[in-house]
């Protein structure tokens, strides 16, 4: 009997999805920074409140939300959607913030 390249997943640790395992690791999906840190005096950003963020039109008129930060690959799809409750990473930079000093 020969052994699986793959094994099955333990039912002890379920597998885990690729953006979560980038949150798990500090670290965020679409910029690969560190997540930005949360304690009292600062409370924890997201990227739906952040400037960086460039909402995608797709053709079948879809809308995605992604960030900017992520250089463009030759498929065009700049990393992975994002959410906008997906914890930000240190170059979070406040959307309000951005429009009042313009």
């Amino acid at each position: 009997m020969t052994t699986p390249l793959i094994p099955a997943p333990d039912p002890k640790y379920p597998p885990r999805g690729a953006i979560r395992m980038y949150l798990d690791r500090g670290e965020h999906p679409a910029s690969r920074l560190p997540l930005l840190g949360a304690d009292a005096d600062n409370p924890p950003a997201v990227c739906g409140g952040c400037v960086n963020t460039v909402l995608r039109h797709l053709d079948d008129g879809q809308e995605r939300l992604k960030c900017g930060l992520q250089p463009r690959g030759r498929r065009r799809k700049r990393g992975p959607d994002l959410r906008d409750s997906m914890p930000a990473c240190v170059k979070y930079a406040a959307a309000s913030a951005a429009a009042r000093n313009t």
